[in-house]
């Protein structure tokens, strides 16, 4: 999801593009499944606009798909991970490490 075409992906394509019949991968899989779990990968590489429709998923609880249809996120809980920090997190282990043995 680094593209800017990946919100299509998520919501579905807009009218008149291919695969507008087919909605999008994310609301498609929340309208049908509205308990679950969505799992957000190294979200840190995501592209701004992806990036702008999971704030509006996060502020409002809902989002509109390309077909206008309104999907609720009241029932979803969101994971998101990141490698953002695990430099700092390795060095922090490296050093307690060394003050363990009598570093």
């Amino acid at each position: 999801y680094m593209e800017k075409h990946a919100v299509s992906k998520l919501i579905g394509a807009p009218p008149g593009y291919v695969g507008f019949d087919e909605g999008g991968q994310l609301t498609e899989a929340v309208r049908r499944k509205p308990y679950c779990v969505v799992l957000f990968d190294e979200v840190e590489k995501a592209h701004v606009d992806v990036f702008n429709l999971l704030l509006q998923v996060l502020d409002d609880g809902r989002v509109t798909d390309s077909q206008g249809r309104t999907v609720s996120f009241k029932n979803v809980i969101i994971i998101m991970t990141s490698n953002l920090g695990s430099a700092e997190m390795y060095r922090f282990a490296a050093r307690q490490h060394q003050v363990g043995r009598g570093g």
